[in-house]
């Protein structure tokens, strides 16, 4: 969901440039017929939520730390990387973004920082690349959590890095965007992750994007810091089973409590909707622990006695090296 808008110059090129100054804190403030279906169903499930109790909402940008505070205590240290406003004069808000050149590219354009090459306005790419982007500190170890960042996005953090406004390097990197093909190699050195973690597994023969793609998982390897990375793909650590179409059943509630009709319990209308599925197995999950310093990655198996598991601790030196993983 997008807010008003307002085209101004840049001072330097003269060139137009559209800002998102309509932007909302509380979507439970605006109006339905505002918001496409995906947010009237968002608005009704924070709706559900608030009943219970209180809830706090915040929109946050770069700089808005302090939203972590409670996590202080417990040594984590969070800073919020993005996204990063636009302001020009008196106007401020965030950048309408553009499409990204044709792909699909083999070669170093996507270590290049300029952004003149995505053109026009596009609406899902100004949403991806506006995610939130947070940095985590836990003794030796720094974590990168990206949401959907796209490569636009990515260069403009990347040129922070570079002035040493912020510092993106992590050991362990949440891949942005399931491993789209929208990505920022230039990004991904400035991480320069020991592993990571591509959120993958969302396609099926009706609705595929090739996530993650073979260009992301080759600039992931070279960009590492050490010679042998690890590159979880979470759709590779797990089982999918084909369900076909569905027709779900849920009993209507008044109250939290079922109504019965005629010794029957009525079924809700509105989640008659088939839809096509499939299921998953839990052990698709990557796991990462740590106690600031020693470091755990591992996954489960659908055989309980087989793991792959990994472990590092950082040396004298403030190096860091694989270690043995200790089994219980």
């Amino acid at each position: 969901m997008l807010g008003a808008t307002k085209t101004v110059k840049y001072p330097d090129t003269n060139k137009d440039v559209t800002i998102i100054t309509g932007q909302e804190t509380d979507l439970l403030n605006v109006p339905d017929a505002q918001m496409n279906e995906p947010f009237r169903a968002w608005k009704q499930a924070l709706t559900a939520f608030s009943a219970r109790g209180p809830i706090e909402f915040r929109r946050l940008k770069i700089g808005d730390d302090d939203a972590f505070d409670f996590l202080a205590d417990k040594d984590i240290k969070v800073q919020v990387m993005g996204p990063i406003p636009t302001k020009i004069g008196n106007v401020e808000g965030l950048k309408f973004l553009g499409n990204p050149p044709e792909g699909p590219r083999i070669g170093h354009e996507s270590l290049d920082l300029d952004t003149a090459g995505f053109k026009g306005k596009s609406a899902s790419h100004t949403i991806n690349g506006h995610s939130i982007v947070f940095h985590l500190t836990y003794g030796n170890f720094n974590f990168l959590f990206t949401g959907d960042l796209n490569d636009e996005a990515a260069r403009t953090l990347t040129r922070e890095h570079n002035r040493g406004e912020l510092n993106l390097q992590a050991e362990v990197f949440k891949v942005p965007h399931h491993g789209s093909a929208d990505f920022s190699a230039a990004f991904m050195q400035a991480v320069s992750p020991v592993i990571s973690v591509v959120s993958s597994g969302d396609e099926s023969a009706r609705k595929e994007f090739i996530h993650p793609r073979a260009t992301l998982l080759g600039a992931l390897g070279k960009y590492a810091r050490v010679e042998e990375p690890l590159i979880f793909v979470t759709e590779l650590v797990a089982f999918f089973q084909l369900e076909g179409l569905t027709r779900p059943e849920f009993h209507k509630l008044k109250d939290g409590i079922c109504i019965v009709k005629d010794g029957v319990a009525e079924l809700d209308a509105k989640a008659k909707k088939a839809f096509f599925g499939f299921s998953r197995a839990a052990f698709g999950i990557v796991k990462v622990r740590t106690n600031g310093e020693r470091l755990l990655v591992y996954t489960d198996s659908g055989q309980v006695d087989l793991k792959e598991a990994y472990a590092y601790a950082v040396d004298a030196s403030g190096k860091l090296q694989p270690t043995r993983v200790i089994k219980n």
